[in-house]
């Protein structure tokens, strides 16, 4: 894990999650996802406030031209695939390679730019958004974790490539957009399982102790009912209070 860290919108939102459920103090299991803000976070919030980040995010640029390179680099089949979704879609092609172009060579970690990037790959409209709440998902796209500088991060440049991927096999626009959600829901969990496993037991000199609450917070497992609703059903085996903020 890196250093422990307090941004102050993301402390007050946990903090009034914990103060919400009556749990101020408690150790706990943190998933914040903000799509306003940039310090998107699974990690461990000690009683004091201090959180101590496990997962972040990939900074990905805000260029479009620079994503779609970054997409087909990512391995030796990548830029195959970028080459054959480049083919059938050139028209999101384009308008991804247009998004941002005047813009600097800057970089972001936040989950508000890697959604718009997926939106902008699937070319979806708001009559497609709307549709997507309600269709079922049911596809995995992918959710994956790379070590970086002693950094662990998820890498949104596969879950792009991995959308590129089911629409080049005509996967439906409105379902890829709600297993995303779902795909990203299971992921967190399954982050924070792993997280609570790894702890040493409490008594250990120089370790803050096991959490006993876990924590999501952030506008977007606020706002997303698909994300919220599949994260809540993958952490209901934890056997920890699971607490979000209030609806």
């Amino acid at each position: 894990m890196t250093t422990p860290t307090t941004e102050p919108d993301q402390d007050r939102e946990i903090t009034a999650v914990l103060q919400h459920h009556g749990k101020a103090g408690a150790r706990a299991a943190v998933a914040h996802l903000s799509v306003l803000g940039t310090n998107s976070v699974i990690g461990l919030r000690d009683p004091d406030g201090h959180l101590t980040p496990a997962i972040e995010f990939l900074a990905l640029p805000m260029r479009g031209a620079d994503l779609l390179d970054e997409v087909g680099g990512i391995d030796e089949n990548a830029p195959r695939l970028v080459a054959n979704y480049r083919k059938a879609f050139p028209d999101a092609t384009e308008r991804l390679i247009a998004f941002g172009a005047d813009l600097d060579d800057v970089e972001t970690p936040a989950i508000g730019w890697l959604l718009l990037a997926c939106g902008l790959v699937l070319s979806l409209d708001e009559a497609d958004l709307s549709a997507a709440r309600h269709t079922g998902g049911g596809l995995k796209v992918d959710t994956i974790v790379i070590e970086r500088d002693g950094r662990y991060l998820f890498d949104g440049r596969r879950l792009l490539r991995s959308l590129m991927s089911y629409r080049i096999a005509d996967a439906p626009t409105t379902l890829l957009a709600n297993s995303v959600f779902e795909s990203v829901g299971d992921f967190v969990a399954d982050a924070i399982g792993r997280l609570l496993r790894d702890q040493p037991a409490d008594g250990v000199p120089g370790v803050p102790g096991v959490p006993n609450v876990i924590v999501c917070a952030g506008d977007l497992l606020t706002g997303n009912q698909i994300l919220r609703g599949r994260t809540r059903t993958g952490l209901a085996r934890s056997r920890l209070p699971v607490l979000f903020p209030a609806e």
